[in-house]
């Protein structure tokens, strides 16, 4: 099978924002980053996560506990009517963090919700034998499924990446591909989430228009806000 594996390893910030302070910032970035074309004429583009966890909640738990290396488990998507997904592995080193990710089909999605995680066999990306592992080992189901929209800009050097995460909601649920899921507000004040992201170093100029907006710096896990809030 032809396979689409990303590995990414990077620093990783985040950040709570003011309505005011996101507005602000905003409006710097604008001057000195690109807007990700994947944003299209929207200006934001929505994001659906379903996470997976073991059956002891290890996942949950190490990530309460303020364990620094820990991972978390997902299968992301970009629209409800898609036909493909990602399968995320997402380890967590203090503010380091690697991504290792898999292109995986909606049925590929479908068997790995249901517990049929032989959906991994076909692929020889070390990805796939990882997560098998994992979710066989740990008797992984799914917990919850996270909807936002975000915003994105991005600068080629360092591979900087900035994020502003809103309208975060979630469910108690499995259906990842279910449009109508009603979904529950976890940030219910007007309140975005920062994300900053890049490789060995954050430009000078860069770093100084995040430093001038007033920001909380946090621990932030949509999963964890998620379990917290629904269970």
């Amino acid at each position: 099978m032809s396979e689409n594996v990303l590995n990414v390893y990077r620093s990783e910030w985040k950040f709570y924002l003011s309505l005011q302070e996101y507005h602000y910032l905003k409006g710097l970035l604008e001057g000195i980053m690109t807007p990700d074309p994947n944003m299209g004429e929207k200006g934001q583009y929505y994001i659906r996560s379903l996470y997976f966890d073991s059956v002891d909640n290890v996942d949950y738990m190490t990530k309460m506990a303020g364990v620094e290396m820990r991972k978390k488990i997902r299968i992301r998507i970009y629209d409800t009517d898609s036909d493909k997904a990602k399968l995320e592995i997402k380890n967590r080193f203090n503010s380091y963090m690697l991504k290792e990710s898999l292109s995986i089909t909606r049925d590929d999605a479908e068997r790995l919700i249901s517990g049929d995680f032989s959906a991994l066999s076909s692929f020889t990306s070390p990805v796939a034998g990882k997560a098998r592992n994992i979710m066989e080992g740990g008797l992984y189901s799914p917990k919850t499924v996270v909807d936002y929209e975000r915003e994105a800009f991005i600068y080629p050097e360092h591979n900087v990446r900035i994020t502003f995460d809103k309208n975060i909601r979630a469910a108690a649920s499995d259906r990842l591909y279910d449009r109508e899921l009603p979904m529950t507000p976890l940030i219910r004040e007007p309140v975005t989430v920062l994300e900053v992201k890049y490789d060995q170093m954050l430009p000078h100029f860069i770093k100084e228009a995040i430093s001038s907006a007033m920001l909380l710096n946090s621990s932030i896990s949509k999963y964890c806000l998620a379990r917290q809030q629904l269970g």
